[in-house]
């Protein structure tokens, strides 16, 4: 989850784009990755990919450059709270 600085918004999505999605596409075990940004509040915004598996999302968070591309998006930020979530149903076509 993502609260960005009112008036931040596009910076943050261009950010999120140029840096973090470049960046973390790069790394093993990422299969993609959306970033989904609130109707009634501009400022709120979740994003989340699949990967391959947990050890995955361990090496990348202990990936030194995790730390800079992440601190980057933070910057533009007065919320940011990251998460390590499981599907457990989904309905309708998988995506």
């Amino acid at each position: 989850m993502w609260r960005v600085r009112p008036g931040q918004e596009e910076e943050f999505v261009r950010a999120w784009r140029e840096d973090l999605a470049e960046y973390f596409l790069s790394l093993p075990g990422v299969i993609g990755g959306t970033l989904l940004r609130s109707v009634d509040d501009p400022t709120l915004f979740y994003s989340f990919g699949p990967w391959h598996s947990p050890e995955d999302i361990r090496a990348m968070r202990t990936d030194p450059r995790t730390t800079a591309v992440m601190g980057k998006l933070r910057e533009l930020c007065v919320e940011a709270t990251p998460g390590v979530y499981q599907r457990v149903l989904t309905l309708g076509q998988s995506v």
